[in-house]
């Protein structure tokens, strides 16, 4: 077996298991639907049956509307890119302006942390403090302090216009991404003109945390890769490392991008016979954590002693392994697992693993016990995360605008209303739209296999492993999501090539 087929087969360890998830997605997207209520404080996942015919007559509608809007000659590649760019901004600024979203839960914490730093008050770093327990969130909170200096404390719309345009720079270079993928620009006119649903992205513009910032950095981190892996030039992975060096800071699970990077790299070298393509991998692994020691380095200084280490992060694992609370939330959810069990060790690092790795085999023991339970553990706790349509878009922006008063009547009908029935109904489709689009791309990949799109694979299978494993949530796997769109793409342009072969076939026997 020469290399390329080797590294061909290595990469079918995760292609097979991935194309087999994409799968189940588009049965279940098909037929259940995970949704939260309105005036929750936790994240309580529940379930709901769908109505399989009304979606398969609307996505034959809406690809039918496409495939005619793409076999025509206007709008050009360039305008239809203009317009998903515009559209996607002119979106994401109205809901910005129409909820008026401040910072609760976890980015309140963060906020106060920031004005604090800003009279040179460190407590949130001393022990019990919110940073103490969660060091890996210093970087966003350096950004916000930077921002409050510059433009005034909580002046929250600040960051909402940085999400805005980072959004919109995700999205064109999800578009790039389609091009050096597969080289056709009917491929990459579906794409932007699919990109324009995606409408949980564009609600969470309104989210003042890493997240859009962070996403953002990754995507553009892969694109580089996928550049260099076409091109063989090494400035890309180079440009790659600085993305993730600031992404990481914003958003610390693009880890799961690096690593996917490294692997990736790494096939590339063997598959070439050129050990010399290990070098820039090196730096790339030292750059891209140069970020989050600059930031912790400069805090160092300026407290004058060592950062707390954190939670050790086996207690997110400990915590991703446990029974839902009742109906408080789903399996693997948040449930203040972590923070109590740090507490309760008395902020022992050691004790603190020892207790949450007896946890964790305990966990583990029940669920191997009980084969059928645990396979109703893992069903719910994917399904909570990959099977709700919104991914906590709305549920998200009805918590941080639950507090601000008066919200206007536009406001409420897309909150509480008929507006949110819409939107939550247009996202139960596209969810769907997205998945089936990227099953019938899997279906015919492994006939055209290339290295660069397994690696695009291999970031979003990484993510399904890393939350499957780690703390549950649906808004953390949206970016996974996102990353589907060029395979849609793919497949429903291959399934038009396909169907107009057998047209004309029929007509010509006819």
């Amino acid at each position: 077996m020469d290399r390329s087929k080797c590294i061909k087969v290595l990469t079918y360890i995760y292609l097979f298991p991935f194309i087999v998830i994409i799968g189940f997605n588009v049965f279940n997207s098909l037929t259940r639907t995970t949704y939260f209520e309105l005036y929750q404080y936790i994240e309580s996942a529940k379930y709901k049956w769908d109505n399989p015919i009304l979606i398969l007559i609307a996505t034959a509608a809406v690809l039918l509307l496409l495939f005619f809007i793409i076999q025509t000659k206007k709008p050009s590649v360039d305008n239809i890119s203009k317009i998903s760019l515009m559209w996607a901004g002119s979106f994401c600024l109205g809901a910005v302006l129409l909820f008026r979203c401040i910072a609760k839960c976890d980015s309140e914490f963060l906020s106060l942390a920031a004005k604090n730093f800003l009279q040179d008050d460190y407590q949130a770093l001393m022990a019990g403090g919110y940073l103490y327990h969660y060091p890996f969130q210093l970087g966003f909170t350096a950004v916000m302090e930077f921002v409050y200096k510059i433009f005034g404390t909580e002046n929250f719309i600040v960051f909402e216009l940085l999400n805005i345009v980072c959004i919109v720079n995700a999205v064109r270079i999800l578009g790039q991404i389609t091009l050096e993928l597969f080289e056709d620009e009917h491929v990459y006119k579906l794409e932007m003109m699919l990109s324009m649903g995606m409408f949980p992205f564009f609600l969470l513009a309104t989210f003042i945390y890493g997240d859009i910032p962070g996403w953002c950095m990754g995507i553009n981190a892969i694109y580089r890769v996928i550049r260099y892996l076409k091109t063989e030039n090494h400035t890309e992975l180079f440009k790659a490392s600085l993305w993730l060096a600031v992404g990481i800071v914003m958003k610390t699970n693009l880890s799961i991008v690096l690593v996917a990077t490294a692997i990736i790299v790494i096939l590339h070298a063997i598959e070439k016979k050129n050990i010399k393509i290990l070098l820039p991998l090196i730096g790339l692994l030292i750059i891209s954590q140069m970020g989050t020691l600059f930031v912790n380095q400069v805090f160092k200084m300026r407290t004058g002693q060592e950062l707390p280490e954190g939670i050790p992060k086996i207690a997110w694992v400990a915590m991703g392994m446990q029974e839902s609370d009742g109906d408080a939330t789903a399996p693997g959810w948040y449930n203040g697992y972590n923070t109590s069990v740090y507490s309760e060790c008395g902020y022992d690092r050691e004790l603190t693993i020892n207790t949450c790795m007896n946890d964790l085999k305990q966990s583990l023991k029940e669920l191997i016990s009980n084969p059928r339970h645990g396979l109703w553990f893992l069903y719910h706790k994917f399904t909570s995360q990959w099977n709700d349509p919104s991914f906590l878009s709305m549920l998200t922006n009805e918590w941080y605008s639950r507090n601000v008063e008066p919200q206007s009547d536009a406001a409420l009908f897309f909150l509480y209303g008929n507006g949110r029935v819409l939107l939550l109904a247009l996202m139960n489709l596209y969810h769907f739209l997205i998945f089936l689009g990227a099953g019938i791309w899997g279906i015919g990949y492994l006939k055209k296999w290339k290295l660069e799109t397994s690696y695009l694979v291999l970031n979003i299978f990484g993510g399904v492993m890393f939350h499957m494993i780690w703390e549950a949530k649906s808004r953390y796997v949206l970016l996974y999501f996102i990353l589907l769109l060029p395979l849609a793409a793919s497949g429903y342009i291959s399934l038009f090539h396909r169907l107009q072969k057998l047209s004309m076939k029929a007509v010509s026997q006819a």
